[in-house]
């Protein structure tokens, strides 16, 4: 197990091409950020708890009206840790959604007294992403209804990116609502070395483009792992932040860009494929 530990941080080392001893080195300035996001919040109270445990300002995404969804959210807030709404939304294999779905048939009134109604059920959230979704996050309209809900709370999206067709980050950014768009997902394969593999994955994505978005769930493994995991991001000179606190850093960059009269970091799209392993097929 130690020796597990040792490649994952040393492979984050590698990543970011830097060694160990030099990690905390690293300029402050131009250090790579990285957000996770614990999805499916609220099945499991003991799962959740632990999920909520973790070190730094992970980003917890619960689902509306589940059995403990409420009560973790108010949990993860008195921790100071950020909580969003994980929507159910339709899928292309009609897999159950429960409680609070939005679906293509639903009029405009309808879908969005449900969603309203999914955020009031999950306190203190700021900003929503899609559970499932691979059907719902093809269609524009419904994505501009959802886009319009949310900015009318103030909140932001983030893309889970469940198909390869997915326009939920493009009408977010037209609507002007703040975005943000998966880059990998952790755990959809529950082993050590598949998590280590995404882990570092994550890390040479943020190397590149500034950043990356990595979802996970709070199965024991990946809540073991990210135990550990997290603390070894500071040796690898990557900075762990919420998905709001990303969102601020990019605006903020973007303001004193535009006052220095400098070209602003182009918004990076969403990649093509649904993950960068090749094996996953996308819904979640």
């Amino acid at each position: 197990m130690a020796a597990r530990w040792y490649e994952v941080v040393c492979g984050l080392c590698l990543a970011v091409s830097v060694n160990c001893q030099a990690g905390n080195n690293l300029d402050a300035v131009i250090q790579p950020r990285i957000v996770i996001v614990i999805d499916d919040i609220g099945n499991s109270l003991s799962q959740g708890r632990a999920a909520l445990a973790l070190p730094g300002p992970v980003t917890y995404a619960v689902l509306p009206y589940s059995a403990h969804g409420r009560l973790l959210a108010i949990a993860a807030h008195k921790l100071g840790k950020d909580v969003m709404l994980h929507a159910p939304m339709a899928n292309d294999q009609n897999l159950k959604l429960g409680p609070g779905a939005l679906t293509p048939d639903l009029s405009e009134i309808r879908f969005k007294k449900i969603l309203n109604d999914d955020l009031d059920a999950v306190p203190y959230a700021v900003g929503l992403n899609n559970h499932m979704g691979s059907l719902l996050t093809r269609q524009r309209v419904p994505m501009k209804w959802v886009m319009e809900v949310a900015k009318s709370r103030n909140l932001f999206f983030l893309d889970s990116r469940t198909t390869r067709g997915s326009v939920a980050w493009s009408t977010a950014r037209k609507a002007g609502v703040p975005a943000l768009s998966r880059d990998i997902f952790l755990d959809h394969v529950q082993t050590e070395a598949f998590l280590s593999q995404q882990f570092i994955r994550a890390v040479k994505i943020a190397r590149k483009h500034g950043s990356a978005i990595v979802i996970g769930h709070p199965y024991p493994l990946t809540t073991a792992f990210l135990e550990k995991a997290i603390p070894a991001l500071d040796e690898a000179g990557v900075q762990l932040v919420s998905a709001p606190a990303l969102i601020m850093q990019k605006q903020q960059a973007a303001l004193l860009a535009k006052a220095n009269k400098k070209p602003n970091e182009v918004a990076r799209s969403p990649s093509a494929e649904c993950d960068f392993s090749q094996s996953y097929g996308c819904e979640e």
